[in-house]
């Protein structure tokens, strides 16, 4: 995934969750600030670094993320989103199930 791929990726998820913010591509990765100030950086892993896929960062933690599902939780969980006991969820499955 290229990093204008990956900002597209995370704006459409911010705006499904109703979170403003302003995602910008930042090097290989993309950079954005959460709700509460604190800026936030995705990058992807290095392939030495495999199975990972991406970083989740904020100052002074950085979370592993092997699959979009999983940095798309650790998104939404940094931003505050879904928090809410009326919160919006999306539920991905085959059809039928």
């Amino acid at each position: 995934m290229t990093p204008p791929e990956l900002r597209a990726l995370v704006s459409d998820s911010l705006a499904l969750w109703g979170v403003a913010a302003t995602v910008s591509v930042a090097g290989d990765g993309v950079a954005l600030l959460a709700p509460d100030g604190t800026p936030l950086r995705i990058r992807p892993a290095r392939p030495e670094e495999r199975p990972l896929r991406w970083w989740l960062g904020r100052p002074g933690q950085e979370r592993p993320c092997t699959s979009v599902l999983g940095l798309l939780r650790g998104l939404r969980n940094a931003v505050g989103a879904g928090e809410a006991a009326d919160a919006r969820r999306l539920r991905v499955a085959m059809p039928g199930a």
